[in-house]
């Protein structure tokens, strides 16, 4: 990145963590399902967390400071998302499906297995289809043995940017957010035999978490 660029990211990383703390700040945030999960982490088993790419600004906010390991493309566009995760305290792994897939999927495998770390993945990014989850979440669970937990949030102000290709949310300030942790759940080895199938079951086991949480 060029000189100019990282000024740029600078400013844009410290205005966004400005912007979505202003937001949560201003809003009246309740959480759900948190017991769901409560001893899976107390006895630090291995957990994946699953969220739609639209959901992405919220989840960020939502796991500042855990060292949380959000999967971020090495897009341009994943550079600034990479910086703002960061300065929410998050330690990205940047790749994706289309670029830098394998290095990701070993290093969120070690980052599972060896450093007990929570790992975020938007499941249909970073350019869709929207809604879609790849079979590459399937696998990860399966190599790690790790419970898949879907999540998800809702605003009553928020904005919706319908040119995106998946109607990215934007919440707004002075709005009710209700966040959601879904049933956690694990793939067995015998749904190794059809990985789009069980990929599928996640996408809508997270479509009827966002449509509980609205």
């Amino acid at each position: 990145m060029t000189f100019p660029g990282k000024i740029k990211t600078l400013l844009l990383k410290k205005l966004s963590w400005l912007l979505i703390e202003a937001v949560v700040a201003s809003s009246r945030v309740t959480i759900s399902g948190h017991d769901k999960i409560t001893g899976l982490l107390n006895e630090k088993l291995p957990v994946i967390f699953i969220f739609w790419h639209r959901h992405l600004l919220f989840v960020i906010h939502q796991f500042k400071n855990s060292g949380a390991r959000p999967l971020i493309s090495l897009s341009s566009d994943g550079e600034l998302v990479t910086a703002v995760a960061q300065e929410f305290g998050m330690k990205p792994i940047r790749g994706s499906s289309s670029k830098g897939g394998a290095r990701a999927f070993l290093n969120m495998v070690r980052s599972v297995q060896e450093e007990n770390a929570q790992v975020l993945i938007t499941v249909d990014g970073p350019k869709g289809p929207a809604r879609q989850i790849k079979t590459g979440t399937v696998q990860l669970a399966l190599k790690t043995k790790a419970h898949i937990i879907p999540i998800s949030w809702s605003s009553s102000r928020v904005k919706i940017l319908e040119k995106s290709w998946d109607r990215f949310m934007i919440p707004l300030p002075f709005g009710r957010i209700h966040f959601a942790y879904g049933q956690p759940l694990q793939i067995s080895a015998s749904d190794e035999a059809n990985l789009q199938k069980t990929a599928d079951m996640l996408a809508e086991k997270l479509n009827q978490l966002e449509e509980s949480v609205k």
